[in-house]
């Protein structure tokens, strides 16, 4: 039997967001192809059972093929719920006895948000920020294949990394291509995701209440919107609806969709940054909106599955309005998403971690 190591320093939360809910979806679909998968995930003291059990394994004669880990949204020292490094040797030294038995590392690195501060300065950042840096010490030291979700993100990355670097986006989820719409209406656009500082929707919002013949739904969490949506005072209109949804409740709302938007100003971060929800939406057969100048809309471009459009009110509200009246074009669209899909499931991204660990 194939057996490998997945690591990943991340509390499991009862309600995931995208950055714990993927270290859930690789364990799942390195299982589906056929790895007996030794967990290490959880908090300090979860993975620390486990890893001495891992160890006890390995000095047993059990083989693992590789190792492969997730890091988390924090610093690796500093995941646990009171951020304190109370575990400053666990992570980093088990990989180190990994490789001492001749496990080949992969990491992937989820992200490099702390190098941007998107008006948070604060001094819980400025006290994390060395200790993002010591992770890419270690990962120098200790990772054979680092894995990123887009190339274009290493030249963002202090101190670089001297050993191999493969992209490693997020997977497309369930294949489900089922479409519905809504009768009556030209063209349904569809967000799904948070509403933090860098996806900024008022935008597009204001383009669409210009439009009566154009439906938007907007799907954030119920409490992030009750936190942030007097921004949009004064924009929404009634073919706006705004929804709080989560899970098997998002696929009706893609089966009624002709664009998933994610048409945002285009800051230095989404030169490289890699949306969760985009390759959910490709999943779900569902062409993409982008803005320009994002490493989205190169994708987008790229694979033909969307419009591209520039971050401007006028050239947002002339196209909106030519794809209402336009639905061989959405069907062209739409037919290349369901195209390229199986390309990019959570399968595929587990295969090329085993192709280039082994």
């Amino acid at each position: 039997m194939r057996r490998m190591i997945f690591h990943c320093p991340v509390k499991n939360e009862g309600n995931p967001d995208a950055s714990q809910l993927r270290p859930l979806k690789m364990i799942e679909a390195f299982r589906q192809i056929g790895y007996d998968v030794a967990v290490v995930y959880g908090d300090g003291a979860e993975r620390k059972k486990s890893i001495a059990a891992i160890k006890r394994s390995i000095r047993g004669g059990v083989k693992y093929d590789f190792l492969y880990s997730e890091s988390s949204t924090l610093p690796t020292l500093c995941t646990e719920k009171h951020h304190l490094p109370s575990y400053p040797f666990l992570d980093f030294s088990f990989l180190s006895f990994c490789r001492r038995h001749g496990i080949r590392v992969g990491l992937f690195y989820r992200d490099i948000y702390w190098r941007f501060s998107f008006g948070n300065d604060s001094w819980k950042m400025k006290c994390l920020k060395p200790f993002y840096i010591y992770d890419l010490i270690m990962y120098r030291r200790l990772v054979d294949v680092l894995f990123l979700p887009s190339k274009e993100m290493l030249g963002y990355i202090p101190l670089g990394f001297p050993g191999r670097v493969e992209e490693l986006p997020p997977g497309a989820g369930k294949m489900s291509f089922t479409k519905t719409g809504m009768p009556g209406q030209g063209l349904n656009l569809l967000y799904i995701g948070g509403l933090v500082p860098h996806y900024d929707l008022r935008m597009l919002v204001k383009a669409v209440s210009e439009i009566p013949e154009i439906t938007f739904t907007l799907c954030c969490r119920k409490k992030e919107w009750m936190r942030v949506g007097h921004f949009y005072d004064g924009l929404l209109s009634d073919n706006i609806r705004v929804v709080h949804k989560s899970g098997d409740e998002l696929d009706a709302l893609y089966r009624e969709a002709d664009l998933f938007c994610i048409y945002v100003k285009a800051h230095e971060y989404w030169k490289f940054a890699v949306p969760f929800k985009l390759f959910e939406s490709i999943g779900h057969g569902c062409p993409v909106l982008a803005s320009e100048g994002t490493w989205t809309a190169d994708f987008v471009s790229r694979e033909g599955i969307g419009p591209v459009c520039r971050y401007d009110a006028d050239e947002l509200v002339r196209l909106l309005k030519e794809l209402a009246g336009n639905r061989g074009k959405l069907a062209e669209y739409r037919k290349r998403v369901t195209d390229i899909a199986p390309e990019h499931t959570w399968q595929m991204r587990c295969r090329k971690v085993a192709h280039l660990l082994l």
